[in-house]
């Protein structure tokens, strides 16, 4: 008696101190281990293949690349800021390319964490569910010390655990034992256990697998939905990182025009000066010079200004510190003709989207919630089986003797009379199916007509290319004549000047055009399906 007695209290301070010792960070690792596992398992399967799987449009003739196509560093042989005469800047700068660019972003960028987060929050809420769906234990150690004045005291120690299991067809089964040990005080004591299996199995109204694992089988859907949603993130995350990238680019390809242009403007004035000096040139002409220096001047250090500004704020963009000063590369985006016919690529696009499946899978989503709540509608039938087997009390514990064994078997009949809610419920999600269903063919209709858009976008921006090009080169000529035409004395240095605000015009709108194609090319990629982003955070076609 002693002897068992002292090791059942024995037993329950173990279980106790080893309880009481798990600590947080154990949990924490455990959690970790479960959401990676099913964040790699889940990715593998939703886009492991999806190289291979994509379908691409068939090529054509690709479009004739313009002439000089991508050249953006006139004037920019290293990575300093363009000057005009001015020092070189004090701070020194990390030049970086957009390659670096996208694994910075990818690094640091406090949008891209938070996505990232939601992922894994998404892959631990399933890692929940499916515990919930696998045989559940639970043990209990309980002890207990009570003193009744005038009798003499009395102590309690309990154990007990039981499984849990949820049935593939609904049902639901569970087992369990426990066993007690009662010392009364005076020298006597018992023992006390007993066993018992439970089996309830709906066979109307929440039958079967689709009703009784809709939780588990919708949280593994929505992680597929956010592994996909996460991927065309990581889409637009790399074309938006390009697109404040390359308009860095086109700023500082900016300046350097204004620079170049300033240079002409200060020539023009010594020249203005030189020729009113010697009578064949008015004051007026020499004023205007000075105001097209000045202006110039000024908007060269705007432009600086502005030029610092958007470093800086690409800079928090990226999740860098204040201290880690950056700059970019003079890189042009280099030109990449299409070479896709826009009837097929249509077709491509509604095989391909990621955004598309998702909203083709949850469409599927609800019309099995529209289903599980028709089932909602019929009576509920349950069947039930029980068997218990006591244990009779007892002085020790091995001599504990099986009792009279019970075996039960019944039937539950919920009467229908109250139906409202659930017929209020059923006609709702009907009504939603409805909304789902017009809202999937909206976003098919518009996938649709923005990829035809986005194709005339192309087409169109290849035309301003040659036109912006052609622009310069007659721009150049008109300078030059000007320029040879104010030396001759036939016309005033206000035409001149005209001529050379004309020119950077047409320098700066080509560099803005050709970033344009560029970002447009990669979205409408993107929107094709046929866009894959690297760990890196790189694309490849």
């Amino acid at each position: 008696m002693d002897l068992e007695e002292s090791l059942s209290t024995k037993l329950f301070l173990l279980g106790l101190a080893l309880c009481c010792g798990c600590a947080a960070s154990v949990y924490e690792n455990r959690a970790d281990g479960r959401a990676r596992a099913i964040l790699d398992e889940g990715t593998e399967r939703t886009l492991g293949d999806r190289r291979e799987a994509v379908v691409f449009p068939t090529e054509r003739v690709p479009a004739e690349e313009p002439e000089n196509a991508g050249d953006l560093d006139d004037g920019l042989d290293d990575g300093s800021m363009p000057g005009a005469g001015e020092e070189a800047p004090i701070v020194e700068r990390r030049v970086i390319s957009l390659r670096e660019a996208l694994e910075l972003g990818i690094l640091g960028n406090r949008g891209y964490k938070s996505r990232e987060e939601g992922l894994y929050l998404q892959a631990l809420s399933l890692a929940s569910v499916r515990h919930g769906f696998t045989p559940q234990l639970a043990a209990t150690l309980d002890a207990m010390f009570s003193k009744t004045q005038g009798l003499p005291s009395a102590r309690d120690a309990g154990f007990s655990a039981s499984v849990d299991q949820i049935l593939p067809w609904g049902g639901n089964v569970s087992a369990g034992v426990s066993s007690g040990f009662r010392d009364t005080g005076d020298g006597g004591g018992s023992f006390d256990s007993g066993a018992n299996i439970r089996l309830t199995q709906p066979l109307l109204r929440g039958a079967g697998h689709e009703i009784s694992h809709e939780p588990l089988v919708q949280a593994e859907r929505d992680l597929v939905y956010a592994i996909r949603s996460f991927e065309l993130f990581r889409e637009d995350f790399s074309i938006d990182v390009a697109s404040r990238y390359y308009d860095l680019v086109q700023q500082k390809q900016a300046i350097a025009n204004l620079s170049q242009n300033l240079d002409g403007f200060v020539f023009g004035r010594r020249q203005a000066e030189a020729f009113f000096r010697v009578g064949r040139t008015t004051e007026l002409d020499v004023l205007r010079a000075r105001r097209s220096e000045l202006s110039s001047r000024d908007s060269l250090i705007a432009a600086k200004e502005n030029y610092e500004l958007a470093l800086d704020r690409f800079r928090i963009f990226l999740g860098l510190p204040r201290e880690d000063a950056i700059d970019v590369a003079p890189e042009a985006p280099e030109f990449t003709s299409w070479m896709y016919d826009a009837e097929e690529a249509v077709e491509v696009a509604l095989v391909n989207r990621l955004d598309l499946i998702n909203q083709t899978e949850q469409l599927e989503d609800s019309a099995r919630g529209l289903r599980i709540a028709k089932d909602s509608l019929r009576p509920r039938l349950d069947l039930s089986v029980g068997y218990d087997a006591p244990v009779g009390p007892d002085g020790s514990f091995t001599g504990q003797d099986i009792g009279d064994e019970t075996l039960t078997a019944g039937l539950s009949f919920e009467i229908p009379i109250d139906k409202v809610n659930d017929a209020n419920a059923y006609r709702a999600a009907r009504i939603g199916y409805m909304q789902d269903r017009r809202d999937y063919e909206e976003f098919r209709d518009n996938l649709v007509v923005e990829i035809e858009s986005a194709f005339r976008e192309l087409e169109r921006r290849v035309q301003s290319l040659d036109i912006q090009r052609q622009l310069i080169t007659d721009q150049e000529k008109n300078e030059k004549i000007a320029r040879l035409r104010f030396e001759q004395g036939d016309f005033s240095n206000r035409d001149v000047v005209e001529a050379e605000e004309a020119l950077l015009d047409a320098r700066n709108s080509l560099i803005n055009e050709q970033v344009n194609y560029e970002i447009a090319r990669l979205q409408l990629l993107r929107d094709l399906g046929i866009l894959f982003i690297e760990e890196d955070g790189m694309w490849t076609e």
